[in-house]
């Protein structure tokens, strides 16, 4: 199954097609606006480049935020007209699911961060394990120095920050945990459409895809109480 992921959550654009567990082929570009301008064509470089076309590609996979509205609504609304056009499925993929997988064998956990408004961040708790990366916490919104603290009274073990809201709050994310946070490298630091098509792929075979004007952006809300680890509601 060839699976067409795209990634527009955040200042990069990411495009890439896997079938079944390998990545085949991948372009990121870093553009903070414009990802309207730069996305088809990313598109169809990718797919010259590995001699195929829309009409040989199985699904659509697209990052469904958190993320940027306008950036996100790009790649929303490319990811539904390709498969549309094409009358082919589509599949949900959680940006913060992205960047944890990116951080595959990394030991204790891992903990992707993306800003947010009013001054809050986009968050969500990981393991590795035999089956691959798990969530072990809800989607969250919290104020950084809240998750901070959260995260200092309730765990003990080393937790690794990725995501360009972990690079922004390094500083306090640091100030609270000490030698337990570890900031990822810069090339794990951005969500990679690589990961977004496998996640996809992983979709499709559980018989989870949708139709294409089913598809939507994920929202996530502050959440009433704590930062519950093993609690996997989204």
């Amino acid at each position: 199954m060839q699976v067409l992921g795209i990634e527009t959550s955040t200042a990069v654009i990411s495009v890439a097609v896997a079938a079944g567990a390998q990545v085949l082929g991948e372009f990121s570009l870093t553009a903070r606006q414009g990802h309207m301008e730069h996305l088809l064509p990313l598109i169809d470089r990718l797919l010259a480049g590995l001699g195929i076309t829309v009409a040989d590609l199985d699904g659509f996979a697209a990052s469904v935020g958190p993320g940027s509205f306008t950036s996100l609504r790009v790649g929303l609304a490319t990811c539904k007209s390709l498969a549309h056009t094409v009358g082919k499925p589509v599949a949900e993929v959680p940006t913060l699911d992205v960047l944890a997988w990116g951080l595959q064998g990394t030991e204790g956990l891992i903990c992707p961060v993306l800003t947010a408004r009013r001054e809050e961040v986009y968050t969500a708790l990981y393991v590795n394990s035999h089956q691959g990366v798990k969530r072990l916490s809800s989607y969250l919104a919290l104020n950084p120095a809240e998750m901070a603290l959260r995260l200092r009274g309730e765990l003990r073990a080393g937790i690794t920050f990725t995501g360009e809201g972990a690079c922004k709050n390094w500083e306090l994310f640091r100030q609270y945990l000490e030698e337990r946070a570890i900031l990822a490298g810069p090339a794990r630091m951005w969500p990679r459409a690589g990961y977004t098509a496998l996640l996809g792929t992983e979709i499709f075979s559980e018989g989870e895809g949708k139709a294409p004007g089913a598809m939507q952006a994920l929202y996530i809300k502050p959440p009433p109480v704590r930062m519950g680890v093993g609690d996997e509601r989204s």
